[in-house]
């Protein structure tokens, strides 16, 4: 991204908005919609911020898992499978009262009725709210394998209606277009993860993007005269300084989390759990018992022989999609990072000064 003359003009439009969107929050806080234009024009405050959204959109458009553009598309042929299983395979069927035979997965009886014992009974029924031959079910008779060309009188009524399958005229078969670079079905730049760069307070090339609902009012400390931001020049990031803080506040955690495991003492709004092997949250260790503070860090990834820190599970290069997947070995110890960061370090230590890093909390 070139040097950019800054639109003051836009500035004080997405300004004025921002006030309007903010005043009508207010008086609606529930309003959904409110909320996320909120978010969205807070990460357009700028040019520099603007121009990384419009960036973003077209980088991220070939992994975009409803993307429309025919050139990132394929289509996934189902013919012969549904075809197989059309000529050999069979299903629970219920009778109704007026002599249609339908499927268990029809939709008018999968939430209503079930078959236990060959006999149908009528889900979540009575005060108990449970299956019962209530005098509907009754009425209804259990037919069980039944076989799909028996249920169905040709081949494109059971791909439709069983399987809600198109027939693509264009590709001569039952399937459906998808995108197989995929990764993402929803984004955010910044989102959940807006604190991923430490810069001078300075610094007018860089965003804060769009803060998730969950980071709302909980932005980090940082060092005096620095902020946190989730996209900047790569020489404008104090990656020194970013270390040393991290360094600092990883120490601080240690000791947090190894005295919860030595006490049994878990302080309020602190997610965690003690268990014999150390301090574990949803999915890894916060502490393993009896290490120490360095190998507390360099299990972290914040002591390492590498210049720049482990800071994404992905990254696009050259339209080439990485991911931290590709190097997974143990996750209990977190040595599966060990690999993955060699390779992110790598990456941004080849990049243009100039280069623009962007964080983006993508999700699928």
């Amino acid at each position: 991204m070139p040097k950019l003359e800054n639109d003051y003009e836009k500035d004080e439009i997405n300004r004025l908005l921002l006030q309007s969107l903010q005043e009508a929050h207010e008086k609606k806080p529930d309003d959904i919609m409110t909320r996320i234009y909120l978010r969205k024009f807070n990460g357009l405050k700028t040019t520099f911020a603007r121009e990384v959204d419009a960036m973003i959109e077209e980088e991220l458009e070939p992994y975009c898992e409803s993307t429309e553009n025919p050139d990132y598309l394929e289509f996934e042929d189902h013919t012969d499978e549904l075809r197989a299983e059309y000529e050999n395979n069979s299903i629970d069927c219920i009778k109704l009262p007026d002599g249609r035979t339908v499927s268990i997965c029809n939709n008018f009886v999968r939430s209503r009725f079930v078959i236990h014992d060959g006999k149908v009974f009528e889900r979540n029924s009575g005060p108990l709210k449970c299956d019962r031959r209530t005098k509907k079910a009754k009425k209804m008779t259990a037919i069980p394998n039944y076989p799909y060309k028996k249920l169905y009188k040709t081949f494109d009524a059971f791909a439709e209606t069983e399987r809600y399958m198109d027939y693509s005229e264009e590709f001569g078969g039952y399937g459906y277009l998808y995108n197989p670079n995929a990764f993402w079905d929803w984004y955010q730049i910044g989102g959940r993860w807006p604190n991923l760069f430490l810069v001078e307070d300075s610094c007018e090339e860089c965003t804060e993007g769009e803060y998730s609902r969950a980071c709302q009012g909980h932005k980090p400390i940082s060092p005096q005269g620095y902020k946190w931001v989730c996209a900047a020049r790569k020489r404008d990031i104090a990656w020194q300084t970013m270390q040393d803080w991290k360094i600092k506040t990883e120490s601080e955690r240690y000791e947090l989390y190894k005295k919860i495991f030595e006490t049994g003492e878990i302080p309020d709004g602190c997610v965690c759990k003690i268990t014999e092997k150390g301090v574990v949250d949803f999915t890894s260790f916060l502490y393993v018992k009896d290490e120490s503070l360095e190998e507390y860090l360099t299990r972290r990834g914040f002591l390492s022989q590498y210049e720049y820190p482990n800071i994404a599970y992905a990254f696009l290069k050259d339209g080439e999609y990485y991911s931290q997947d590709q190097c997974i070995r143990n996750q209990t110890t977190g040595e599966e990072k060990a690999e993955w960061h060699k390779i992110i370090d790598g990456y941004i230590r080849a990049i243009p000064d100039d280069t623009v890093i962007v964080g983006v909390d993508c999700h699928i």
